[in-house]
């Protein structure tokens, strides 16, 4: 034990206020405590020591094994971890719109409230049917999340989760046909940094965004022959939007020519192209008052749906020249680069892309053919899938180039992509206004828009939609002034809105109630 100078100079202490008899026997006590805890101590560390090294080999062995799925992982949080707190900040500082997360937020927050796929009309003052404008029924589907946050952040974070599942499904299938992990998990990390689905992921919130990671979950289950699961991710993309449809119809024909499942692949086809007739020709339309609202992009071939096709098929010559022009070629040259190209030599993979690509690429909508909106939502899997299988191909023809250098090349020319047109930090171009340009008086209009009763008509700009779509009557200027409660504009250089605001300042029905920089609130008093 060593009884010595500790316990003499404890005794001595204690002895001013103890006989020394006690102060000799606390000195003592004191030194067995001292001595009982080292020895607890050693016998709990040799312990921990013996645990933590078996859970250290454990751990070692585990992550060896798992090495691949583990980094997956990792790459799975960090885009979501980015993608959650970029979106949300675009929302916090009014870089999202009426158009189009306000529009998908007052549908699902109609929808819980008993007012079952409805909104206000986006270019009217009408409350009228969702299915106006799109078939998008997944958003019934979604209203349930609202009953956990009611939120237009909701839905933004329920994108980007979906979307992140996209690359896990791309590591499987790559997986799956391959063989080879490390490709596999290139073939994602080049999913998680393509410009496409990055710039979709940004742009506020679309159903048909979705169907990204649907399709990519369809093929899965599809080369698995997992037959059932197919299905549901099918009939989850197809309520995503109407033209959807055509593509899961072509699922059908995969399934009768190359899996032989001639029952269930035309069932599916036959389905599925029912219902995009019906929601094109009839139920869009009928519940519009008009034909869907798109034709109009189609002008140059036709007036309906059904002359647009047939024209599109019997004038070769001018669907040639409306395909092949400058945006076009650019906007094919911004999808197809990042994956270099290997799409193209597995066309029985990429014809999955057709329907969408040419909807893309013969609409007068310039947006339509530009890769910064959602509209190569359903284009952009297949672009995976056929590079996937190009790969398989070209190494089954040509081993002596290796499915590990071509695995390289796509990933260089996906970061190549990403560097030159892609909106992620440190890029060339990168989209991060919402990290550096934050509204300054953001907090002063959330309060403002937070005091405007539930019950109250608002018609507002654009960016300020999506923080009042949860009522059951919200405008777009100009819409709406005159027959609002309260106008509430984000004065820009949009000449729109600056005729919204001389029109609502001059007219005696309203009054100014607020006013802060640029933001202006009126309020109807008679």
């Amino acid at each position: 034990m060593g009884l010595g100078v500790r316990e003499a100079v404890v005794t001595f202490g204690l002895t001013k206020v103890l006989p020394i008899q006690t102060g000799a026997l606390i000195a003592i006590f004191s030194r067995l405590v001292m001595v009982f805890s080292e020895l607890l101590f050693a016998l709990l560390l040799l312990v921990l020591v013996k645990v933590f090294r078996e859970q250290t080999k454990r751990m070692i062995g585990f992550i060896l094994k798992f090495k691949h799925e583990i980094v997956l992982g990792v790459l799975t949080l960090t885009y979501t971890t980015y993608f959650t707190i970029a979106t949300f900040l675009k929302h916090d500082n009014f870089y999202t719109g009426r158009f189009d997360l306000g529009n998908m937020d007052q549908t699902i927050w109609n929808t819980i409230h008993g007012r079952i796929f409805q909104l206000t009309d986006p270019n009217g003052v009408e409350n009228i049917s969702r299915l106006a404008f799109h078939s998008d029924f997944i958003l019934i589907l979604l209203s349930p999340l609202y009953i956990i946050w009611e939120s237009p952040k909701m839905l933004l974070l329920t994108q980007t989760l979906i979307l992140a599942m996209g690359g896990i499904f791309v590591y499987l299938i790559a997986q799956k046909v391959l063989k080879n992990k490390l490709i596999a998990l290139t073939f994602a990390f080049a999913f998680y940094i393509n410009p496409s689905v990055n710039f979709m992921n940004l742009f506020d919130f679309h159903s048909v965004t979705l169907a990204t990671t649907f399709f990519l979950g369809a093929f899965y289950f599809l080369i698995q022959k997992k037959y059932f699961p197919m299905v549901i991710f099918l009939i989850l993309g197809g309520i995503t939007k109407e033209q959807v449809w055509a593509i899961t119809g072509l699922f059908g024909l995969y399934l009768i020519f190359a899996h032989k499942q001639k029952a269930l692949g035309l069932s599916i086809f036959s389905i599925s192209f029912l219902i995009f007739y019906f929601l094109i020709w009839h139920a869009i339309p009928q519940a519009l008052g008009d034909r869907h609202f798109a034709i109009q992009y189609y002008s140059d071939f036709g007036a309906s749906p059904g002359e647009i096709v047939r024209n599109i098929i019997t004038s070769p010559v001018q669907t040639i020249n409306t395909l092949f022009q400058t945006e076009q070629i650019d906007y094919l040259r911004k999808l197809f680069i990042p994956l270099g190209y290997l799409s193209f030599l597995s066309p029985q993979i990429l014809v999955f892309a057709i329907p969408d690509l040419l909807i893309n690429l013969l609409s007068q909508n310039k947006q339509m053919h530009e890769i910064y909106y959602q509209y190569s939502a359903t284009i952009t899997p297949f672009l995976f899938i056929s590079a996937i299988f190009a790969v398989r191909a070209i190494n089954k023809k040509l081993p002596i180039v290796g499915k590990e250098s071509l695995a390289i090349a796509v990933l260089l020319l996906s970061l190549f992509a990403q560097d030159s047109f892609g909106p992620l930090p440190f890029t060339n171009k990168p989209q991060d206004e919402m990290f550096k340009k934050g509204r300054e008086n953001r907090e002063i209009i959330k309060e403002r828009i937070s005091q405007i009763p539930i019950e109250s008509s608002v018609t507002a700009s654009n960016n300020l939609g999506a923080h009042l779509s949860q009522r059951q009557n919200i405008y777009t200027i100009p819409n709406g002034i005159g027959e609002a409660d309260y106008v509430l504009i984000y004065l820009s250089e949009d000449e729109k809105t600056k005729q919204s605001f001389k029109k609502t300042a001059e007219d005696h029905r309203y009054v100014l109630i607020f006013s802060d920089k640029t933001f202006y609130e009126f309020k109807k008093i008679f």
